[in-house]
């Protein structure tokens, strides 16, 4: 594109070379995302796809021949342009080093984004350890977590036998392993660009962020798997997580507000409002599928209540609710107290770990658990969602730690490289 003022042979005034507006960049984007939908979907769409895509391109060089692709637009007239503007230096003080605010955006010394790839594939390596040991130790087949994943673009996968999912499949192992390879980079240079623009995190929202889902998921999940076999299999577990994820970083941040009080009071405290605050992800993902307002709570009490069946979930129960209502209290009540009375002795994480541990479960689990309900809902009932999430939080605290061991380079200030830009202009 050009934009040189030239002088127009017909009107003799000042036109500027501007570009033709077109519609063929959109048509060519609606093949692109119709073709992405056939491979996942029907092959209708791929077809359709492609049909659109070539229009679109078609149309799109068409429009860059000479002559084409750029028309003359006029000026207008000169009293009616902008007023150059009036520089007056000195009305502005700046910012010097060592003056409050000065880089308060801008780090000095950040991590490359190509640690952020790095640590991808290092935590990629390490990640499918407790996937593989969750298909070794639930008797499923060391395959079975690469197929499910493969079965995110592949249909059939949902239909398969347990015997021929235990086999070695060529196609389903090539397919995963791509997934898998691919969504590690990704996730990992998501990672190292959103590194320097994430805040510090204060220790005990860190540590409360880190253990609080892991500790109550762990408990839940292996006492109802005891108790209540068949209730544990009613609990969406993504949602529990997430979840436990709300009361981990409320119930360090009440206990931080409560700090002048005894530790005691302030863990106590802390998490029974951390409790409170759970308990409404868990309430609205029961009301947003129609399941009632009960169910979660009757979910709970089937961690102590082996009579809890599966067809009542959906009732009151008054017996249940004092189960529940009792249960939840005092397990929010000993995490926080347990939180509180041992976080003096837990050591300081680094903020890029932090996130690591906190981010990328989130982002991994937010991402397959979606795009599995939208091609292949049937999967999201055979993953093991909080194996899945431990699976994911190793990848971020082993991607995490990559990024924080390697060199960081300096960001100069905004005026040195303004400096250096004119210097090199000249």
């Amino acid at each position: 594109m050009t934009s040189d003022v030239r002088e127009s042979p017909q009107s003799e005034s000042p036109v500027v070379e501007m570009p033709r507006p077109n519609v063929w960049p959109l048509v060519l984007a609606l093949g692109i995302v119709l073709m992405a939908a056939g491979a996942a979907m029907h092959f209708g769409f791929l077809v359709a796809g492609g049909c659109i895509f070539t229009a679109g391109l078609s149309g799109w060089i068409a429009q860059l021949l000479p002559g084409r692709g750029h028309f003359h637009e006029a000026l207008v007239e000169p009293e009616r342009r902008a007023k150059p503007v009036s520089a007056e230096p000195g009305t502005v003080e700046q910012l010097h080093p060592g003056r409050a605010g000065y880089r308060f955006r801008l780090p000095e010394k950040i991590h490359p984004i190509s640690a952020g790839v790095k640590g991808g594939m290092v935590g990629g390596l390490v990640m499918p350890i407790p996937a593989l040991a969750y298909g070794i130790l639930s008797n499923k087949g060391i395959w079975y977590p690469l197929y499910l994943l493969a079965g995110t673009v592949l249909p059939g996968v949902e239909a398969m036998s347990a015997d021929s999912l235990k086999e070695f499949q060529p196609a389903l192992f090539a397919v995963g392993l791509v997934i898998h390879l691919v969504n590690s980079l990704v996730f990992g240079l998501i990672y190292g660009v959103l590194l320097p623009t994430l805040p510090e995190i204060p220790r005990p929202v860190a540590w409360g962020g880190l253990l609080m889902p892991l500790l109550w998921t762990g408990v839940s999940f292996g006492t109802m798997r005891l108790v209540n076999p068949t209730v544990a299999q009613g609990v969406n577990w993504p949602w529990f997580i997430f979840s436990q994820f709300v009361f981990g970083l409320a119930m360090p941040l009440v206990v931080l507000r409560w700090s002048a009080w005894s530790r005691w009071v302030a863990g106590a405290v802390g998490g029974l409002v951390g409790g409170a605050l759970m308990a409404l992800p868990a309430v609205l993902w029961s009301l947003a599928n129609h399941k009632g307002l009960w169910y979660p709570i009757n979910l709970l009490a089937g961690m102590v209540e082996s009579n809890v069946g599966a067809a009542e979930l959906h009732r009151f129960h008054p017996e249940w609710f004092a189960t529940a209502l009792v249960l939840h209290a005092l397990l929010s009540a000993t995490f926080g107290l347990l939180f509180a009375l041992t976080l003096p002795k837990l050591p300081s994480i680094p903020t890029s770990i932090a996130w690591g541990g906190l981010l990328m479960p989130l982002l991994w689990t937010g991402a397959a658990f979606s795009l599995m309900g939208v091609v292949n809902k049937a999967l999201q009932e055979r993953v093991d969602w909080p194996w899945f999430v431990v699976s994911q939080f190793v990848f971020g605290i082993v991607a995490a730690s990559v990024v924080h061991r390697s060199e960081k380079i300096s960001v100069p200030p905004l005026s040195r490289q303004r400096e250096g830009e004119t210097d090199g202009g000249n």
